[in-house]
């Protein structure tokens, strides 16, 4: 809240999955509403029953998304810079209209910095800060029903030029699509890799995410090297790259250290995940 008080947004809109038997959710939802001491129009979507990650969130976002034709995203454990805001403003201006350009990040998770650019273009888009359009997220399906003609058809291969990037979308997916995973965040993903949309990325990482740990819902490991990065600020005016075309070496880096698959095939760890996309065939 006390980022949001410093950003100072006109409209504000706030949506809670249902409380379930949790006497919290009550609590905070108040918490928040009382916080909100400038002047700001503010829109609630406060469920009565609890559906998940998966339900709550999608539909809030339809919910939001419905309403507005652009908007800038955080759920509860992500804390930004100040500056997140103004650099998803000027991105969401400046690529309102470029189909080509899906989600403007607020994560910076490998720390790769592109020469004398303030963003470059990725196929990975982290959704812990955020932002879009209505025109972007009218792809999405929380269903996934396409992922069947995706997954055994040439155009995953096609889509995923890094090795072992299709076993793993393979693997990822196909839980999601089963439902196996409660999410909706891999869902975005697919309709962004489907499409073949691009992600903006900060060259200075904007978003802490404080709520890995115990009671998180899926960042449990409070050791994860992801968990409370640091945040600063990102230098004014921006400098935009050249070319809107994805960064092959920042893709790379994203795969080997933050999903962390093997950057070489003739490697012990390589050979160990060609062995297990057999076993899962």
């Amino acid at each position: 809240m006390a980022a949001l008080k410093q950003a100072r947004p006109q409209i504000l809109l706030v949506a809670a999955d249902g409380p379930g038997d949790d006497p919290r959710c009550t609590r905070v939802r108040e918490q928040v509403l009382s916080g909100i001491d400038w002047p700001c129009k503010v829109q609630t979507r406060f469920l009565d029953e609890l559906q998940g990650c998966r339900k709550a969130v999608s539909s809030a976002l339809d919910w939001a998304f419905g309403l507005h034709e652009q908007l800038i995203i955080l759920e509860d454990d992500c804390l930004p810079h100040p500056s997140f805001f103004a650099f998803c403003s000027s991105m969401l201006d400046r690529y309102k209209d470029n189909p080509e350009v899906m989600q403007i990040c607020g994560s910076n998770l490998t720390a790769m910095q592109p020469p004398g650019q303030s963003y470059y273009f990725s196929r990975f888009g982290p959704i812990w800060g955020w932002a879009s359009w209505r025109r972007a997220w009218q792809s999405y399906d929380v269903t996934m029903k396409d992922w069947p003609a995706v997954r055994d058809s040439s155009l995953l291969r096609q889509l995923c030029p890094e090795p072992f990037e299709a076993s793993w979308r393979r693997e990822v997916l196909g839980a999601v699509y089963r439902g196996e995973v409660d999410t909706w965040d891999y869902q975005w993903a697919f309709a962004k890799l489907r499409l073949g949309g691009l992600n903006i990325i900060p060259s200075a990482n904007l978003i802490s995410n404080i709520g890995f740990g115990p009671d998180a819902t899926h960042t449990v490991n409070s050791a994860d090297p992801r968990a409370d990065l640091a945040v600063r600020e990102l230098p004014t005016p921006l400098q935009h790259p050249a070319a809107i075309t994805g960064w092959l070496e920042a893709d790379r880096a994203y795969l080997t250290q933050v999903v962390g698959l093997p950057s070489k095939a003739l490697s012990l760890q390589g050979l160990r995940r060609w062995c297990r996309s057999l076993l899962k065939r």
